[in-house]
């Protein structure tokens, strides 16, 4: 996908300017089956945005059905950093 169909296609999102911001990001990192593992403080760190800014628009954005938010887990239970697949469009 080229910037130009990033940039309408996130353009087109309904949701806030910090969800489009961060979906925009995913969509630049993500891998050909439109994957990634991520913690949240990383994409804080980045964006410098709080976590919880972070953490609110990926919720946003799973509500919305723009990512599918899948919690990720070590073999003893403990969380991991979470899966996100995004949809384009």
């Amino acid at each position: 996908m080229n910037k130009y169909t990033k940039f309408r296609l996130v353009g087109e999102l309904e949701t806030t300017i910090s969800a489009k911001l961060l979906y925009l990001v995913l969509l630049d990192v993500i891998d050909e089956e439109n994957k990634i593992v991520i913690p949240q403080k990383r994409i804080s760190t980045a964006l410098g945005i709080s976590k919880n800014t972070v953490s609110r628009n990926l919720r946003r954005l799973g509500n919305r059905g723009y990512i599918d938010v899948i919690p990720q887990f070590n073999e003893y239970g403990g969380q991991m950093p979470n899966k996100y697949i995004v949809r384009e469009g």
